[in-house]
């Protein structure tokens, strides 16, 4: 019965299959659920037996447990964010984190862009802005298959925000250069870019999605502070991609950070003002 628990979690309120895709070819929509992560994570126990779960979207008109970067909660008032995980069964290449953030971030960023009268950017790691707030996370986590997850504010206003202690939250509605899109175009928007880029990964061609993923964060050339496990950097940013992020150095050195170790980036303007880097 919907609503009830099954052994790989609760079961669905509508399922919904979708033609011509791999990412969303079918999707698991609740009304209400705890984690859309949770959720992909306890079915991703099933892919050996049913790799026809590849691809399969989880997807939530609410949830109660939405988990964000650092163990932060994501939580949204229903059908106000997309709230959506998708679960990959990839090679060991392809199911790399920073790859999989990369090309969540890009395919966000891409969807976002269809309806903001400004530019969205990346922040380092897994954050879209628009402007100074924050209108998408991502958060990409590993069990026997992968699972991507993405919350990708519509509706919501500056005074639900204010509400919720989010002084820098913010969504499309807000910043939409004409009617706020509904919940199932933007949803339906983010599968598609999502499911455009997915085949280049299991090839293994990353050059065009690297190029995106450089645009998006417009790291090259600004002088930063990188702050990585175990170590701290200051220079300019000489080159951005999944093999690292370079800095030039005063001293003329050159310091790479791989992506996986590297937990922010602060332009350095922005660490002088002391602004909120998280």
């Amino acid at each position: 019965m919907t609503g009830e628990l099954a052994a790989s979690g609760p079961v669905p309120d509508r399922v919904i299959h979708r033609s011509g895709r791999q990412v969303g070819h079918c999707i698991h929509w609740h009304d209400r659920l705890d984690s859309t992560n949770e959720q992909a994570m306890r079915l991703s126990a099933r892919l050996g037996q049913e790799p026809s779960l590849h691809g399969v979207a989880i997807a939530a008109g609410c949830q109660d447990r939405g988990r964000g970067q650092h163990g932060r909660v994501w939580t949204a008032p229903p059908l106000s964010s997309v709230l959506m995980s998708v679960l990959l069964d990839l090679e060991q290449e392809a199911s790399r984190p920073a790859l999989l953030t990369a090309w969540a971030a890009v395919a966000t960023r891409y969807a976002a862009g269809r309806w903001l009268g400004v530019k969205p950017r990346i922040k380092w790691p897994n954050d879209i802005y628009a402007g100074d707030r924050k209108i998408a996370g991502i958060l990409v986590e590993k069990g026997r298959g992968t699972v991507v997850g993405i919350g990708l504010n519509i509706s919501q206003t500056e005074e639900d925000f204010l509400e919720a202690g989010l002084e820098l939250g913010g969504s499309l509605g807000m910043f939409s250069s004409g009617a706020v899109p509904s919940h199932s175009e933007v949803q339906d928007s983010l599968l598609e870019a999502l499911d455009l880029g997915l085949p280049a990964i299991e090839r293994g061609e990353t050059r065009e999605l690297e190029a995106a993923w450089r645009e998006g964060l417009g790291l090259v050339g600004v002088a930063v502070r990188v702050e990585a496990v175990g170590r701290v950097g200051l220079g300019m940013v000489e080159e951005v991609g999944l093999a690292g992020v370079v800095l030039a150095q005063d001293d003329g050195a050159r310091r790479r950070f791989l992506p996986e170790e590297i937990l922010r980036i602060h332009p350095l303007g922005d660490f002088l003002r002391g602004e909120n880097w998280e």
